[in-house]
């Protein structure tokens, strides 16, 4: 706080974050390198190591404002090591890049998804149907499920190169050849769609904030819309939806694509009561959605 950064603490990792703009890079580079600085005497301080050479360094912004500030911010001095800035980082097991498109993360889901997948194909014969489906979902769509809400609103091309995953999987389980129609067979597999896996992960992590059985820093950013005067809208369970600054960050935002899916359901599955219920009406609203039923 004395440094004006943010932070983020999960078991021994932190991570400082500091917003600025692009003609003020220099001096928030300074700012960075004092706070750290100042971490570290504390530490040995208090007989603590910061490992320098596994700390990582990143610069978030589109492609426009990193020109800008490309020549300012190369690198950070972190003890006795000097930290390039990366191109990406691993962060609780999604891959953030500094375009923040998440490219990186996609390519590397698809690509362990793809090695499942080829060991799975080469002993199809010796499985049963369901043997195949347990192992696809085991070891394919629980990668595809995993941080998905972080997918949402990404460009279509890194969806579909997800969906053909799914697609791949959906052949190998009912022996489908490559050119044949496999909507059917994703019908039967009762799966959704990408795009829908990743609203139906939004939604369920929404209803957990709004019955206040997800953790306080998310039921934080999610607010119940309370009108001003009496109207009906006041008891249909909706919240309140938030305008972002910008379309390619801030519609992403949780606090920004909550509401608005939120908002969008019906009002039976909005005023649910229990988990259990919510979650099986969510499933068949968004397979009606997704299939055209």
């Amino acid at each position: 706080r004395k440094h004006d950064m943010k932070v983020h603490l999960y078991a021994d990792d932190t991570q400082l974050y500091l917003a600025f703009k692009p003609d003020a890079a220099a001096a928030a580079l300074d700012q960075m390198m004092d706070c750290i600085d100042e971490i570290r005497s504390w530490m040995e301080a208090n007989m603590l190591k910061l490992n320098d050479s596994k700390t990582e360094f990143m610069v978030i912004g589109s492609k426009n404002t990193l020109a800008k500030i490309s020549d300012d911010i190369g690198s950070i001095r972190v003890g006795d090591e000097t930290v390039e800035a990366a191109s990406s980082a691993r962060n609780v097991g999604a891959i953030l890049d500094s375009h923040m498109n998440l490219e990186d993360h996609v390519n590397s889901i698809t690509k362990g998804c793809y090695h499942h997948l080829r060991n799975i194909g080469r002993i199809r014969r010796q499985l049963t149907e369901d043997a195949a489906k347990t192992l696809v979902q085991s070891l394919v769509l629980s990668k595809i499920d995993s941080l998905n809400s972080l997918l949402y609103g990404l460009p279509d091309k890194w969806i579909r190169k997800l969906q053909l995953v799914q697609n791949t999987g959906a052949r190998i389980i009912t022996g489908l050849g490559r050119y044949d129609h496999v909507t059917p067979a994703l019908q039967d597999l009762h799966w959704l769609p990408i795009p829908y896996r990743i609203k139906y992960k939004i939604c369920m992590l929404t209803f957990k904030c709004v019955h206040k059985i997800a953790p306080e820093y998310l039921c934080d950013l999610v607010e119940t819309y309370v009108p001003k005067r009496g109207l009906r809208s006041a008891n249909q369970g909706r919240l309140c939806e938030k305008v972002s600054i910008g379309k390619t960050y801030g519609d992403r935002a949780f606090s920004v694509c909550a509401p608005k899916l939120w908002n969008s359901l019906p009002e039976n599955l909005r005023m649910a009561k229990s988990l259990e219920t919510f979650k099986k009406n969510l499933k068949t609203h968004y397979f009606k959605l997704a299939y055209d039923m």
